[in-house]
């Protein structure tokens, strides 16, 4: 069997690593037979380095616009130059915190109390490039909207792209990737219609919807009605005996 896992807030709990008992608990699903297979938002550049033990394994980031299959890395649908120019507008408008992320080097302009510092390029692995440098950008995440301006800001994008868009409830950020890009596309486009899938989160929801098993992580408080269409709901605590659970 085929299981996805998404990585932040469903494996890791601090956005720096995975605890021993949850990694131990994913080597004994994989000796069985099964392909693991990881999920995030993150792009690969970031991926790599909080699941070290699996990064040759099946990797899929930026919430689907990008894989790495046998250490090949593919870009699955870039953002285009329109929608990519509407959202540079959008960020000189309403002087918005971002990260534009290409195949591998990104472009960030992020303040360092911001969260997603410490899970940005962690290893170093990639350059942080002016904007203009990036000419196919694979994933954009705006940062630091306030309630006010949210509105206004998904209706333009709404309204003037075709960008797949992820708003993240009570967080002020954005999500976006090229128009049908998500984990759940990806999947089918790389051929694994059949599988079982672990999320806790807005950009897990269709990725979800089509497991044959789902498992949602309650580690986000603000989600929980989302939680109820799914088969089984988890405490942070539960991840790894629920992993456990399926080896046998």
């Amino acid at each position: 069997m085929n299981y996805v896992f998404d990585v932040d807030g469903t494996l890791s709990f601090n956005g720096i690593s995975i605890e021993p008992d949850i990694i131990t608990s994913l080597k004994k699903l994989e000796k069985m037979g099964n392909q693991i297979i990881f999920a995030s938002a993150r792009p690969i550049r970031d991926l790599i380095p909080i699941i070290p033990e699996f990064q040759h394994h099946m990797l899929i980031g930026g919430n689907g616009a990008i894989v790495s299959i046998a250490d090949t890395i593919k870009v699955m649908s870039p953002i285009s130059e329109n929608d990519f120019d509407c959202l540079k507008w959008l960020m000189k408008k309403y002087n918005l915190e971002y990260v534009v992320d290409g195949k591998w080097n990104y472009s960030a302009q992020v303040s360092s109390e911001n969260a997603i510092v410490r899970q940005l390029d962690p290893d170093g692995l990639a350059k942080n490039v002016p904007i203009e440098k990036i000419q196919s950008p694979i994933k954009a995440i705006l940062l630091g909207i306030s309630n006010q301006q949210m509105s206004q800001i998904t209706n333009r994008i709404r309204s003037n792209t075709d960008l797949e868009l992820v708003e993240h409830s009570g967080e002020g950020n954005l999500d976006m990737t090229s128009k049908g890009i998500n984990k759940s596309s990806t999947l089918g486009l790389l051929g694994i219609n059949q599988y079982i899938a672990f999320g806790n989160d807005m950009n897990d929801i269709e990725m979800l919807s089509g497991a044959v098993k789902s498992f949602w992580v309650k580690s986000k408080p603000d989600l929980s009605a989302q939680a109820s269409t799914f088969d089984f709901i988890l405490e942070p605590s539960q991840v790894s005996s629920a992993i456990q659970d399926l080896c046998i």
